[in-house]
């Protein structure tokens, strides 16, 4: 990559598309250019037009904030999200901007999951975010009822535009919510508001939220369906999502797909909605059930219908459902209410879809305006992939995800294939609906080398920006495709869990040119001290905003070569992390080198993440230095704000970096625990098993529930 100078490299950044990770990109490029005002004012104008969303300040700024290292950029942060999603890392406090200047700009503000401390300091500054227009929390529970409390009589919560305490992610099984009734008397700047349906039905009854537009809502009971349908205020929504949370099953056979649980409740609750409630200005409309295993909850094939009798689908330009025990018979009623010339955006996510539900959309013949289609962590077979890419017409098509169920953690858990393989890449990378695609989504669908060499080698995917192929089988990495036409516009590519190792890295690392390319995942792969020196030598590394070595086996030697080569100058975050079942991890006692964090090897990090962690029970082993070097680190006035931020935020309780002794137990067998022994044959298993379920959906054998077993004492059926 041209080594631009930063007017031009900052213009390119602003001249595309707006998201997180080019925010910090920004703020990296403005804090090497040295932050002359006159370019810190040209992006702060240019900003204007990307949503507040996107200009967020990550975790590790708030931890380096916190630890006194301020950078100019802040004035730039319009949203904060405090709350870390990393294993064994603790959350700074939200800052007050009595006395921090660097958050007064900020309009909105996402405290994360069960995050009472950060509602606690919310409570007690509001007043003082003047600018703040936007609030979410959840995982809110009875315990949480006074602070709400408190926030509801806040004045300042009347500048609000948005209040999100429910979402329709949250169930209902372990805690209850705590109400949420604000004093009469007040007008709100609402437009959208996240609430159990009792709270809502108390707001819209007031008359002080006429500009709500947008609702997500949970409904707990027939009646509170029944409530919350009778308030004529819906009408005037553009935006719904519900869950309903009526009742509750939880049986699952323990890591085995199945069809789910339908709950008899919330069907009730549909039916007395969606007969009753007026949605005539209803454009976007989200039902969501919950996860349950490898399967899900939540209301079924008479629910969906209800939906359906009510009349709302025709009008929507958007529609999610998620997570239903519903199949292919019910999608294919929705797909028959909605209007093929206007629906523009159709998820249809773990619904039990089979290619029958890709039968049902070729039906259609043509959906000229859909723009994003979303069918993952279903059952769809190479059949219904080859339907969807000839079947039907899409020509304004732009994002695609057929993807499985990814594993998270490939240590303890994993993927549930959506078992499209490599038919759906060929006949993708020739399909006529592929022209405008800028998304693609393969992740956890069985495909192969071959599978990912048509899609990179295919002329027929002119604008592609992002390829997600993680949890798959791949295996290898084809020297031939170094100068694939994909290549031209690819900015984000993923490959974690794909079974690569260091000579699939070297011939990844023999693409010379991929211009527009910043974001790399190999994490969970095998990558060592080889893999390393070949990224380093990598003549696309220097224009990188991220590259992912999560999980991987690289040794010190490697390390110090790929930090010393001070390539990845663009390089935004650096994550090293091992679990603690990895086995060739590195030795918790043992100092990482001097040069993987020294400021010149990667002199544009904002966040570093070092050690080893639990990724099941989320708790963190060590930092990548045993307690003394850690401290004197953390304490140096040389250290790198990053580092320090990293280091004085760990929840230290676990750790097993004692230099006198022996490490973690060095008589266990990791290598039966690594995921990566037996990989390729654990994958073809997987295959084989979700393209047998898919064929038993198809032929109606669900086989679930199962039969109830008798009580103890009782005879058995047929004894």
């Amino acid at each position: 990559m041209i080594d631009f100078d930063f007017d031009a490299e900052i213009e390119q950044i602003l001249d595309g598309p707006p998201n997180r990770l080019a925010f910090r990109a920004l703020s990296a490029a403005l804090l090497r250019a040295g932050c002359p005002e006159h370019l810190v004012s040209r992006c702060e104008e240019r900003l204007a037009s990307w949503p507040d969303e996107v200009r967020a300040a990550p975790w590790s700024w708030l931890a380096a904030l916190k630890a006194g290292h301020s950078k100019p950029t802040w004035r730039l942060v319009r949203s904060l999200a405090p709350q870390s999603a990393r294993n064994g890392t603790v959350d700074p406090t939200l800052p007050d901007p009595r006395s921090c200047a660097e958050v007064r700009g900020v309009t909105r503000l996402d405290l994360g999951w069960y995050a009472s401390e950060q509602l606690e300091a919310l409570a007690a500054t509001l007043d003082h975010w003047e600018n703040l227009r936007s609030v979410r929390i959840a995982g809110l529970t009875d315990s949480d009822g006074e602070l709400l409390a408190r926030i509801a009589g806040h004045d300042a919560l009347t500048r609000l535009e948005s209040l999100g305490l429910v979402g329709v992610d949250e169930d209902m099984w372990h805690f209850k919510k705590p109400s949420f009734s604000p004093p009469e008397g007040r007008t709100w700047q609402l437009r959208h508001v996240g609430l159990r349906a009792p709270d809502l039905v108390h707001l819209l009854r007031s008359g002080h939220v006429p500009n709500l537009r947008s609702v997500d809502v949970l409904v707990c009971s027939a009646q509170e369906a029944l409530d919350l349908a009778a308030r004529p205020e819906l009408a005037r929504l553009d935006r719904l999502a519900i869950g309903f949370r009526c009742g509750k099953n939880g049986r699952q056979p323990l890591w085995k797909p199945y069809f789910g649980n339908v709950i008899d409740e919330d069907d009730d609750a549909s039916e007395a909605f969606f007969a009753r409630a007026d949605l005539t200005g209803l454009r976007t409309l989200v039902v969501r059930g919950t996860p349950m295993g490898l399967g899900r909850e939540g209301l079924g094939e008479r629910g969906v219908d209800a939906i359906v009798a009510g009349g709302v689908l025709h009008q929507l330009t958007e529609l999610t459902l998620e997570l239903l025990p519903v199949g292919d018979a019910a999608i294919a009623r929705v797909l028959a209410s909605v209007d093929p010339e206007r629906i523009e955006k159709l998820t249809l996510t773990d619904l039990v879809a089979t290619d029958r539900t890709a039968t049902a959309l070729a039906a259609t013949g043509t959906f000229p305006r859909l723009r994003h289609l979303d069918l993952s962590r279903n059952r769809l077979g190479a059949e219904g992939a080859r339907q969807l890419a000839a079947g039907v017409r899409l020509p304004a098509l732009e994002h695609l995800d057929l993807s499985g169920r990814e594993s998270g953690s490939p240590y303890y858990a994993r993927p549930d294939i959506q078992p499209v393989g490599d038919a759906a890449a060929e006949a993708w990378a020739s399909s006529d609906n592929a022209t405008n695609l800028t998304h693609l989504g393969m992740a956890a669908t069985g495909l192969s080398s071959d599978g990912l060499g048509a899609l990179m080698r295919s002329e027929g995917l002119p604008v592609l920006g992002t390829l997600d192929v993680s949890c798959n089988p791949v295996g290898s990495w084809p020297t031939a495709l170094q100068d694939a036409p994909v290549w031209r516009t690819l900015r984000s590519l993923k490959l974690a869990d794909c079974g690569l190792g260091d000579a699939d890295v070297q011939a990844l690392a023999s693409t010379a040119s991929a211009p527009r390319l910043h974001s790399v995942s190999l994490a969970y792969n095998s990558v060592g001290s080889q893999g390393a020196r070949a990224l380093a030598a990598w003549a696309v590394l220097p224009q990188l905003w991220e590259l992912d070595l999560h999980d991987n086996i690289i040794g010190d030697g490697g390390l110090t070569d790929l930090a010393a080569s001070r390539a990845a100058r663009r390089l935004l975050e650096l994550d090293l992390e091992q679990d603690c079942w990895n086995h060739k991890g590195r030795d918790d006692r043992t100092p990482l080198p001097a040069e993987v964090v020294a400021p010149a090897s990667f002199p544009s990090l904002d966040a570093i993440f070092l050690g080893m962690v639990d990724e099941y029970h989320g708790s963190r082993y060590s930092c990548g230095f045993p307690a003394r070097v850690r401290e004197e680190i953390a304490s140096a006035p040389g250290t790198r704000p990053e580092l320090v931020a990293f280091l004085t935020h760990l929840d230290t309780e676990a750790f097993e970096d004692d230099e006198d002794d022996g490490g973690m137990d060095e008589d266990r067998d990791l290598a039966d625990h690594d995921f990566r022994t037996g990989r390729a044959t654990r994958h073809a298993e997987l295959i084989d098993e979700a393209r047998d379920f898919a064929r038993r959906m198809i032929e109606g054998d669900i086989r679930w529930p199962p039969p109830e077993e008798p009580a103890q004492g009782a005879p058995a059926s047929g004894g």
